[in-house]
């Protein structure tokens, strides 16, 4: 009885500690409808309706003071750089990525949010505002879906949109989040869980209000993340009638037990709330995304002051534990980036229309062993114009977390609203993929992608597709770019990644997506068409962070690839694949190895084929 009540007054002492800094409360939400998306009767018909006239910059007002001060900056500092040759690149460190295929996909609605998921056996799904697209990995369109046709079964929705995705690979299911209506009482967030892997098949839907505290604001703007155990949301509470740029009240979080959302059972949840740092509420949290089968209990989230002219300050939010521990605490800490960034302006195009960046929010966080990779639009510090804020916070859960941020852009072209992709085959090699939009100055939008290898070093600026015209959309010449684009890996082929983006092949603008690979060495076997009787190993020393050993099988056989200290311990083992007949290579980063000599094997599952002492220096 004595332990229980020490328990019970350390949960009150810490509920106490942190209570200025954030709100937890617990609840619950029945199902809704289990909807098979095969069986759903409507005819599609791709309907869209946009007010031209609703999307203008409220000038004379905090938000539109400090974007008129930015776009007056960025001509003022470009007028002294013309003229400007838009083919100078800056060549970069890192193996470019290779672009493999990609096709015209999702379209509807303004702006284009896009977003996009794929499961380990080829389904991808690409979502634009109320769309839903599956495709496979040729790119065959195997079914539309609208969330508007769907969403009658669950009961009237004023409006639907930005919709997000994500692929649990550990359960092998897709989630689906968006919102419904703009005001206090319209307001509502839709949850889908598929109940297999074909999202054309049966979906668990649930639907939570919008208006958590029962006053006058709506819920805008979701990210959404998992851990092990559990499904996070993020959203805005807007106050309506003003719109989200001077409407903004605070920023909350959703922890959602996500097997209930599996099993049809009702979603058991906590809502955080009033979540503050140094009494000032966050503005936009964005959380930092698992993006392994082996998931913890925790989540990090991120936010900057993000519609600040000027501020190197980055904070970092931690949830400790599963939802069904009953334990959850979140803790925060402020760390300074190396970049102050700031507020962004907006890019123009060829026919004097400009497209909105809208803030310098943190817009995608990824979580990999103590890393925490992230990307955000800001403004570039000498040129003025719109970049994309890119970096990585190292040992995040020390005393002492470093900070290494970059913000991208040139005198002829302007970034904005990254995301990213980790692209390492094993834990702690950091190789991310970042999907971005572009524009050249004064010319059309387009898509890019940018690889950052295990080292940090940066790849060159690589255009996945260039668009055929600018966007048109608006009467108002602040033209929608689109407020978010997606990336996904594909959790069995972490050379691979899928990425979707605004794309205008016409007088519209559609959604593309591409199919992208690592141009960088993988921990890998690959098939070589020389033959060679004996087994090299170079280099060693090792002393580039590199290590390949070249090999001949007389067959194809299976592989296990093992590295072990000097006293025969084994420290890692580092790959089991089949390899292919004739030549093959293996190679791996050995940077994250103590230096020291270590003994490298392959065996087969009868034989050892190769035992050779390394050294890395």
């Amino acid at each position: 009885m004595k332990r229980i009540g020490i328990i019970a007054l350390l949960v009150f002492l810490s509920s106490s500690l942190f209570a200025q800094n954030y709100r937890k409360t617990n609840l619950s939400s029945p199902l809704k409808a289990t909807i098979n998306l095969k069986d759903n009767p409507a005819v599609f018909y791709n309907p869209s309706l946009v007010h031209l006239d609703q999307h203008p910059v409220p000038y004379y007002t905090d938000f539109g003071n400090k974007k008129a001060l930015a776009q007056k900056r960025r001509a003022e500092t470009l007028a002294k750089l013309q003229p400007h040759n838009t083919s100078n690149k800056t060549q970069g460190i890192a193996p470019d990525p290779v672009i493999d295929t990609g096709w015209l996909a999702n379209a509807g609605g303004t702006p284009m949010d896009n977003d996009i998921a794929i499961s380990n056996d080829g389904k991808l799904i690409s979502a634009v505002n109320s769309n839903i697209y599956v495709y496979n990995t040729n790119g065959t369109l195997l079914g539309i879906r609208n969330i508007v046709n769907i969403v009658p079964f669950l009961g009237q929705f004023d409006r639907v949109s930005d919709p997000r995705l994500l692929y649990d690979p550990k359960t092998d299911r897709f989630v689906l989040v968006c919102f419904s209506g703009n005001t206090s009482t319209t307001s509502r967030i839709i949850m889908g869980f598929t109940t297999s892997n074909d999202p054309l098949t049966g979906w668990n839907f649930y639907e939570i209000t919008g208006n958590p505290f029962n006053d006058s604001t709506w819920s805008d703007y979701p990210i959404i993340s998992i851990s092990d155990k559990d499904l996070f949301m993020t959203f805005n509470q807007i106050q309506e009638g003003i719109g989200w740029q001077n409407g903004f009240r605070q920023s909350v979080i959703y922890q959602i037990k996500k097997d209930d959302g599996y099993n049809a059972s009702p979603l058991q949840y906590t809502l955080w709330d009033s979540i503050k740092y140094n009494g000032q509420l966050y503005r936009n949290i964005c959380p930092a995304k698992y993006q392994e089968t082996n998931m913890g209990d925790d989540m990090y989230f991120l936010s900057v002051r993000n519609v600040d002219v000027s501020n190197d300050s980055i904070f970092i939010m931690h949830i400790d534990d599963s939802y069904q521990s009953g334990n959850a605490v979140m803790t925060q800490r402020a760390v300074i980036s190396p970049v102050p960034y700031g507020f962004p302006p907006n890019p123009s195009m060829s026919n004097g229309n400009y497209l909105m960046t809208n803030d310098g929010r943190v817009l995608a966080a990824i979580y990999e062993n103590d890393y925490i990779h992230f990307g955000a639009n800001s403004v570039h510090p000498t040129l003025n114009n719109a970049g994309v804020l890119l970096g990585e916070i190292q040992n995040v859960s020390s005393a002492t977390p470093t900070v290494k941020a970059e913000i991208f852009a040139d005198a002829n072209t302007e970034y904005g609203y990254p995301s990213m992709a980790y692209m390492g085959s094993y834990p702690g090699e950091h190789r991310v993929m970042f999907n971005l939009a572009h524009c050249y100055t004064d010319s059309f939008p387009g898509l890019s992608v940018l690889y950052k290898n295990f080292n940090g070093d940066y790849s060159d600026m690589i255009r996945v597709k260039e668009s055929a015209g600018p966007i048109n959309n608006l009467v108002d010449t602040n033209e929608r770019w689109g407020d978010y684009s997606g990336i996904q890996t594909m959790y069995n082929d972490y050379n691979v990644a899928y990425m979707a983006g605004t794309y205008v092949p016409g007088s519209t603008y559609r959604a593309w997506v591409a199919k992208i690979r690592n141009g960088d060495w993988p921990v890998s076997v690959s098939n070589q068409p020389s033959v060679q009787t004996k087994s090299d190993i170079f280099p060693n020393p090792i002393k580039e962070s590199k290590f390949s050993s070249r090999f001949t099988l007389a067959s194809k056989e299976n592989l296990s690839f093992n590295l072990y200290d000097m006293q025969g311990r084994l420290v890692e083992n580092l790959l089991n694949t089949q390899g292919k007949k004739g030549r093959n290579e293996f190679s791996f980063n050995t940077s994250v190895l103590p230096k020291g000599n270590y003994v490298f094997t392959i065996q087969t599952e009868t034989s050892k084929i190769v035992s050779e002492m390394i050294s890395i220096q």
